[in-house]
């Protein structure tokens, strides 16, 4: 009897399963034609966007409960490390208040420097995808790049970090006989705005180029348009952000400059270039940046990725392949 039961229940298991299978591959296949009809996105586009969405990478930032405790989490984060071993560049290592500082190069005879500051929502460490890229730059664009282990929230502020990266700003102008770009992707993107805007209050010059990838421009998240692509960003929801914004803020304004740079003064800055995807939430603000720029006479680019998701010039897809040519003329550019 009791082998009878457990027969009808395995019976009626496996059937779950098939039908949960079911209900994915035909999810899967209807939405890698609309990605393909719709979006004219590559196959491996199509796949890091099912990823996201399989993975519940978004449930930290849209759960309460999930990014209450991913915070507290952070709190006790082990201490991040770079294996020199995983980029092709040369690698030297120094510290600025206590902080690592990379350096990755690939020659003595740079054509430019490079001031790269890493996205994760001011939160996370650097990922695989931005050792890659700055290795790229050093390799592909024969540039010095300067990558900063910057102090993340909860533990730190915006202030810490400011302070560093003005070290690390203030010694590659001393030394530097190129350009100096600063590129910045997600948060780090919206860092690299707030810290050129506050160059201008502290008396140092601008970068030459200010590279961005989908970068954050408001902790607060104030734009009403952004509701309208809650549902497409497979990986960022505006509940999540706030909270680690506030985070990160610590005692400012979520709208003061320093934290939400596109409540700025951004007339002083020169020479921007955008890059952002139409199915992410931080569309509404980047695209009413570079209008910013352009009525402030700017000198500004933006390129947007129709049907990409957030970042996606890290991503190992054509589109990103694409996406870095386009950053290579831009390094080129006189």
């Amino acid at each position: 009897m009791l082998m009878k039961k457990e027969k009808k229940k395995s019976k009626k298991a496996i059937k779950v399963v098939g039908i949960i299978l079911a209900v994915i591959l035909v999810f899967t296949a209807g939405f890698t034609i609309v990605s393909h009809a719709v979006w004219h996105r590559s196959d491996m586009a199509t796949i890091v966007e099912l990823y996201f969405r399989i993975s519940g990478t978004k449930n930290k930032f849209a759960n309460a409960d999930e990014c209450q405790s991913y915070i507290e989490q952070r709190k006790t984060a082990g201490e991040y490390q770079l294996d020199p071993s995983t980029v092709k560049s040369d690698v030297t290592e120094t510290t600025v208040d206590g902080n690592r500082v990379y350096t990755l190069a690939a020659s003595d005879t740079p054509e430019c420097m490079v001031l790269y500051l890493h996205g994760g929502a001011y939160i996370n460490d650097a990922s695989v995808y931005h050792w890659r890229i700055c290795d790229k730059l050093a390799q592909k664009a024969n540039a010095d790049v300067v990558f900063p282990i910057y102090p993340l929230t909860p533990n730190h502020t915006w202030d810490e970090t400011f302070d560093m990266v003005t070290k690390v700003y203030r010694d590659m102008l001393d030394t530097a006989d190129v350009p100096v770009i600063i590129m910045g992707d997600s948060a780090g993107g919206g860092l690299s705005v707030a810290f050129c805007e506050y160059l201008s209050e502290i008396g140092l010059q601008q970068p030459d180029k200010m590279i961005l990838f989908s970068p954050w421009m408001d902790i607060s998240m104030s734009n009403p348009d952004a509701a309208d692509y809650e549902s497409a960003d497979p990986m960022l929801s505006a509940y999540g952000l706030i909270e680690m914004g506030k985070c990160w803020a610590g005692d400012l304004d979520l709208k003061d400059y320093k934290v939400s740079p596109i409540f700025g003064d951004i007339s002083n800055l020169r020479n921007v270039y955008l890059f952002v995807g139409t199915r992410e939430i931080f569309y509404p603000d980047v695209t009413k940046f570079y209008s910013m720029l352009n009525e402030q006479g700017v000198n500004s680019e933006i390129y947007i990725g129709e049907g990409m998701n957030h970042v996606y010039p890290l991503y190992p897809i054509p589109e990103a392949n694409e996406a870095f040519k386009q950053i290579c003329d831009i390094l080129q550019k006189q």
